[in-house]
């Protein structure tokens, strides 16, 4: 993996002199950057999260890296869209719309732990790391929906302040905040409905004993009154 890690290190040295040195634009820098996070994912030797590495190199870990570029999907020039990098719990006091889709983290599993390798390409900060597989130090990081203590109120809160006519919430059996709260909470502010999907588990590790073959996906409904 070696050649590979090189070579993604090179491209992001390269991206981040021509920004520096002014050669390209800052939609330009943004827009190699997240060509270049995409294209080392294809080749990553892992089962879809970076919290562990296989012992053995996987067949779509073999080929060289390509770097290509993000599909550009062609809009009607009339149509504003926004995108946030924010607290969702503050984002939510400033933003209003018709629909609010939401997909938290549901279980003690934070996401920049367990997209380590893709969060330093994109920062390009050269953090402190630890550990064998080179986890950033992000404790300070660490959202409440991932907490047991936190996670509860801060998804009442969010359901509160959020000034949209329609809300709907994905979450599986197995997330920190138990059925029957989501219900009462989400009760609290308009009609509520539930839809559920039984699935399959994923299976990142093979040889590991799971409880159960099968999760059981949610998709919570609130028309807010």
């Amino acid at each position: 993996m070696q050649p590979f890690s090189l070579k993604i290190d090179g491209i992001r040295k390269k991206i981040e002199e021509w920004r520096n040195q002014k050669l390209i634009e800052e939609n330009e820098y943004t827009f190699l950057v997240a060509s270049l996070v995409e294209s080392a994912d294809k080749i990553a030797n892992t089962a879809s999260v970076y919290g562990a590495f296989l012992k053995k190199i996987k067949n779509s870990a073999s080929k060289p890296l390509e770097l290509k570029p993000l599909e550009i999907i062609v809009t009607d020039k009339n149509k504003k869209f926004e995108v946030y990098n924010n607290d969702c719990n503050e984002l939510i006091k400033s933003i209003s719309g018709d629909i609010l889709y939401m997909d938290p983290p549901y279980n003690h599993r934070t996401y920049d732990t367990n997209y380590h390798m893709l969060e330093t390409i994109a920062l390009y900060d050269e953090p402190e790391i630890k550990e064998k597989t080179g986890l950033r130090n992000e404790t300070t990081k660490k959202s409440k929906y991932c907490m047991k203590r936190e996670a509860t109120e801060t998804f009442e809160n969010l359901i509160k302040n959020a000034d949209f006519k329609y809300l709907l919430l994905s979450y599986n059996d197995e997330g920190i905040i138990p059925l029957d709260e989501i219900e009462r909470i989400m009760s609290k502010y308009g009609k509520y409905k539930r839809y559920e999907q039984k699935h399959r588990r994923f299976k990142a590790d093979t040889k590991r004993d799971y409880l159960k073959d099968f999760t059981i996906e949610y998709i919570h409904c609130l028309e807010k009154e």
